[in-house]
C-alpha cells in the first residue's frame, strides 16, 4: 500500500479529482450565484428616490410591494436572456452599453475656471461666438403666383405705387399669407428658413425706411418695408464675463471628453475588412 502511493500516476488521479471536485463546488457556487437575486436596503432606497421623481410623492407600502416585484421580475428576465445569449449582437443593447459608457467618461467635474487674463485672452480668440448679430425688423405685402399668375410682376410694380400712397392702408393690399405680415428682430439665419435665401438677400440689402420690391421668396413676389436695423454688436468683456466662463468651461469640457473617449479607443486594435475579407484598415 505505501509503495502504491508513492506512484506519479496515483498522484495525478489524486490531484485530479481534488481538482475536479472543486471545480464542482466552484460550479455549483456559480449556478447559485447566478439564480440568486439579491435585493439589498440601498436598491430599494433607489427605486424609491426614482419612484418619487417621476410621480411627485412618496411611495406607499403598496408601491413598494409593486416596485420590489417590478425589479425582480426585470432581474429574473435580464439573467434568463443573457443565459440564452439574446444581447448578443442586439444593436439595441450595444448602443445602450455604448451610452450608458460614455455617460461614465463624461461625468466628471467641470473644469476650473481660469485666470481672468486667461479668460480674455480665449474670449478674444472666440470673439464671434459672443457677437450679437444683425438683426432686421421688416413688414410686407404678398403677392401669389396662384393668384396672380403671370401678371404676378405687373400687379406687384403696380401694388409697390399704390402703397407709397400715404392714404392707402397697407394691411389691406396683397394677397392672404400664411405667416404673419410683420416679423421683428430677425437674423439672416432665421430669415432664410421662413423665407428662403433669395429673400434673406433682398431683405438684408435693402436700404431706407420705404416700401421696395418686389422680392422673390418661396412662397412667391413680396413687397417690403424695413422698420428697424440692429446691427452686428460685440459685447464688453466685463458685461458678459458669466457668459464667457459658461462657454468656455462647456467647451473645454467637450475636449476633455474627446480625449478620454480617445484614449478607451487606443485600448483596442482596430482592424476593418472588405466585402472579399481583406483586410483595409488596421
Amino acid at each position: 500500500m505505501t509503495k502504491l502511493t508513492r506512484e506519479p500516476l496515483v498522484h495525478f488521479i489524486i490531484l485530479g479529482a481534488l481538482l475536479f471536485a472543486g471545480h464542482m463546488l466552484w460550479q455549483a457556487h456559480v449556478t447559485k450565484a447566478d439564480y440568486t437575486i439579491t435585493v439589498t436596503a440601498e436598491e430599494m432606497e433607489r427605486q424609491a428616490l426614482i419612484f418619487a421623481g417621476e410621480n411627485r410623492r412618496q411611495p406607499t407600502d403598496e408601491d413598494l410591494k409593486a416596485l420590489l416585484f417590478s425589479h425582480v421580475e426585470e432581474q429574473a428576465l435580464m439573467r434568463e436572456a443573457q443565459r440564452l445569449g439574446l444581447g448578443e449582437d442586439d444593436t439595441i443593447i450595444r448602443r445602450r452599453l455604448a451610452q450608458k459608457m460614455r455617460f461614465i467618461i463624461e461625468d466628471t467635474a467641470p473644469p476650473p475656471v481660469p485666470e481672468t487674463s486667461d479668460l480674455k485672452n480665449w474670449y478674444q480668440a472666440n470673439i464671434d461666438l459672443f457677437k450679437s448679430l444683425e438683426t432686421r425688423s421688416f413688414s410686407h405685402i404678398y403677392l401669389s403666383p396662384e393668384t396672380r399668375g403671370e401678371n404676378i410682376t405687373a400687379n406687384a410694380q403696380l401694388l409697390l405705387t399704390q402703397v407709397k400712397d400715404s392714404g392707402v392702408d397697407w394691411k389691406t393690399l396683397g394677397d392672404p399669407f400664411m405667416l404673419k405680415r410683420d416679423f421683428k428682430n430677425l437674423s439672416a439665419t432665421e430669415v432664410t428658413r421662413l423665407f428662403g435665401k433669395t429673400f434673406k438677400a433682398g431683405i438684408f440689402s435693402a436700404t431706407g425706411d420705404n416700401w421696395q420690391g418686389p422680392i422673390e421668396s418661396a412662397f412667391g413676389l413680396h413687397i417690403v418695408r424695413i422698420n428697424k436695423v440692429r446691427p452686428q454688436e460685440t459685447p464688453e468683456f466685463d458685461i458678459i464675463r458669466s457668459e464667457v466662463e459658461a462657454r468656455w468651461q462647456a467647451k473645454t469640457q467637450r475636449a476633455a471628453n474627446q480625449e478620454a473617449l480617445k484614449e478607451v479607443i487606443r485600448k483596442y486594435k482596430i482592424d476593418v475588412f472588405d466585402d472579399n475579407e481583406n483586410l483595409i484598415v488596421q
